[in-house]
């Protein structure tokens, strides 16, 4: 990845160069020569759409091409975060507002976002532009609110009405929520204050056509997120160093940016509950979750956005070890992290056991529990992606099949048909009619279990030889994932639980999966979504679909 040769400049006082982003209309030279001027001594950036000679824009004076609104903020996320900006196009006073919107945060704190009053298109004292400001400013004071922009009036330092221009003052600081697609370009142009990253491993992007095949009954329409064919993406292994955030349920951070590790499913939404939601492209980091010391050493990151959940663990965690050879050969000292929500809350016996079979000892695995700086670490791209666009890669059995091979072994009665119950005080997704669910498998030839009654070695011997596996959808059929003589997969579920995981971990397997469907207590908003709908109680209608589930019964 190249450097970014820009970084560390100086200026005549030994201070770093301020960054100066000038957007512009197609205008003649002479009208925006005089603000180019002022920023000779800076490293200047011209968006325009044309570029004028009389300019003079040689390095480090760069011009980038305006075609559209949006290429002023792809340019602010390639070469931010910026000391100031100045609109100079001449505009309407409601479309210089909503650029105000989008770009403040893309400002260092107290950068400065200025508009020439010569760029108010119509104006006069009190434009609604002027007002809007005015609002802010007494916002600050107390005087006023802005109950309408919460985050953008917190972000406004002070705001100053002079006689050539408006100038508004940047309040605190902004983090820029990284793609994982774009990530490395973005850190190798951005202005990085304390990280470099380096990539040293690929996955190239595939389409995966796993011979699995799904048959769905009763579902009241079709569901989505069952397809057998998906498109992997491509999968990164980095190493970060310098100085970067490890706080919890994965959330990573630079000076500037939120890392992309942080985002349990990257491709459909940038969210973190450790973040302050700004808007689609930035977040706040509150203060109290902010590290406040350092971790020598290197690491590789095996947080999950729920710590200590044998789901999240079993999916989002382990999918991210395909990397771990490949970044120990780099660090040999390479330590794995993972985040305690607080200091002593628990020993991560389950985590030092998944780990340990894969291969890593328990001396390797240092659990944290507080916020940490880090000084290297390693990260990898998720195998698995448990939202729309769903995706899994075929070679996340080799981690599987590395645990389950690394587990104690267990010896113990194993059973050629598997039903996978779940206990009514775990709370979520509680079958009410277990008990009759449970009488009907049994008398059709399957072992009723429950998972953690047993060790995980267990758990592995008795799903690694199970030919056909049932059960209520959830965390408990994740061990399907240990499968090595599995034809059938039959989860029980309803039609509120938008998780597809048993599809994700079937498609490497290439078993045939037969989803039964149901009405929840609590349904989804029309056109929403709801955790509690997510997470309601069911029954299994056993009239309705004793039919099929017959047929299917007779056919193993």
């Amino acid at each position: 990845m190249a450097p970014d040769t820009s970084r560390g400049r100086q200026d005549s006082t030994g201070r770093g160069q301020r960054r100066v982003v000038v957007v512009a209309d197609d205008n003649p030279p002479d009208v925006l020569r005089a603000v180019v001027d002022r920023y000779r001594g800076d490293e200047l950036f011209v968006v325009a759409p044309v570029p004028y000679e009389e300019w003079h824009l040689d390095e480090p004076h760069r011009y980038l091409k305006l075609d559209k609104e949006s290429n002023v903020q792809w340019y602010l996320k390639l070469h931010g975060p910026v000391d100031r900006i100045v609109d100079t196009r001449l505009r309407w006073p409601k479309e210089h507002e909503a650029s105000l919107r989008g770009l403040l945060f893309h400002l260092v704190p107290d950068g400065e976002y200025v508009v020439p009053r010569a760029a108010l298109r119509g104006y006069r004292e009190g434009n609604p532009l002027e007002a809007r400001l005015a609002t802010f400013a007494r916002a600050l004071s107390g005087a006023d609110g802005a109950d309408d922009l919460p985050e953008l009036s917190r972000a406004v330092a002070e705001v100053r009405l002079d006689r050539e221009e408006i100038v508004v003052r940047k309040n605190g600081r902004h983090y820029l929520k990284l793609s994982d697609r774009w990530a490395n370009r973005m850190l190798s142009t951005r202005r990085l204050e304390t990280t470099t990253v380096h990539e040293l491993a690929l996955l190239p992007e595939l389409r995966f056509a796993s011979r699995t095949t799904v048959d769905s009954h009763g579902a009241s329409r079709p569901r989505r997120g069952l397809e057998t064919t998906v498109d992997v993406p491509p999968l990164h292994l980095r190493h970060y160093s310098g100085r970067i955030g490890v706080v919890s349920n994965a959330l990573t951070f630079t000076a500037n940016e939120i890392l992309p590790d942080s985002f349990r499913h990257h491709l459909s939404n940038s969210r973190n509950r450790r973040l302050v939601q700004v808007d689609q492209n930035f977040a706040r980091i509150p203060q109290h979750v902010q590290p406040t010391r350092e971790l020598p050493g290197s690491y590789y990151l095996l947080d999950s956005e729920n710590s200590g959940h044998y789901g999240h663990l079993m999916t989002e965690v382990i999918s991210r070890l395909w990397g771990w050879d490949r970044a120990k050969r780099d660090a040999p000292d390479l330590k794995a992290v993972l985040r305690l929500r607080h200091p002593g809350e628990r020993e991560p016996v389950l985590e030092r056991t998944v780990l340990g079979a894969y291969g890593i000892p328990p001396e390797d695995v240092v659990a944290v529990g507080e916020p940490v700086f880090l000084e290297s670490m390693y990260a990898a791209t998720p195998m698995f992606h448990n939202a729309q666009p769903y995706y899994v890669h075929p070679e996340v059995r080799d981690v599987w099949r590395r645990i389950r091979e690394g587990l104690p072994s267990e010896p113990g009665p194993t059973w050629d048909r598997v039903f996978v119950s779940r206990k009514d005080e775990l709370g979520n997704r509680r079958c009410l009619n277990r008990a009759e669910v449970e009488e009907y498998f049994a008398g059709a030839g399957f072992e009723v279990i429950y998972p953690e009654e047993h060790s995980l070695g267990r758990q592995a011997e008795i799903f690694s030889h199970a030919r056909v596996i049932a059960g209520f959808g959830g965390s408990g059929m994740f061990n399907a994932l240990f499968a090595e003589r599995l034809e059938h997969l039959v989860v029980l579920t309803h039609e509120a639980y938008t998780a597809r995981n048993e599809v994700l971990i079937a498609l490497p397997l290439g078993v045939r999966l037969h989803y039964f469907w149901n009405r929840p207590v609590v349904p989804h908003p029309e056109g929403g979504w709801s955790e509690a709908a997510y997470k309601s109680d069911w029954s299994f209608d056993l009239a309705g679909h004793r039919r099929d589930l017959k047929a299917l019964v007779r056919s193993f």
